[in-house]
């Protein structure tokens, strides 16, 4: 029996990166879209890595992190970094998933 079939990290970070482009009008306030689509060249980053533990108090599943990868989506500015998005997004092309926590609107 052969294993999943994955998604490679990089693939699914875009993946996770095209859907927050789409859904970020809906999730951040005005202020926030504007600042993101203004300083995004310069300061944005895009960081994956495997998902941390608060994750379990947001999702009913198990995840393992061979099939799942945290991606954040921010600014980074010199005196603080902002975070617009912490992405759960799955690897496994048979399974897909995604959940995404949004920076509170102040």
């Amino acid at each position: 029996m052969t294993g999943p079939r994955l998604y490679s990290e990089e693939e699914v970070t875009h993946q996770a990166y095209d859907i927050f482009l789409e859904l970020a009008p809906d999730n951040l306030s005005e202020q926030d879209v504007d600042d993101f689509n203004q300083h995004r060249e310069e300061l944005g980053f895009i960081e994956e890595g495997e998902p941390d533990d608060q994750w379990q108090d947001f999702v009913a599943l198990e995840i393992e992190p061979e099939l799942f990868i945290q991606v954040l989506v921010g600014l980074e500015f010199d005196n603080q970094d902002i975070l617009f998005a912490k992405i759960l997004i799955s690897r496994d092309k048979d399974a897909p998933f995604c959940h995404i926590l949004w920076k509170d609107s102040e």
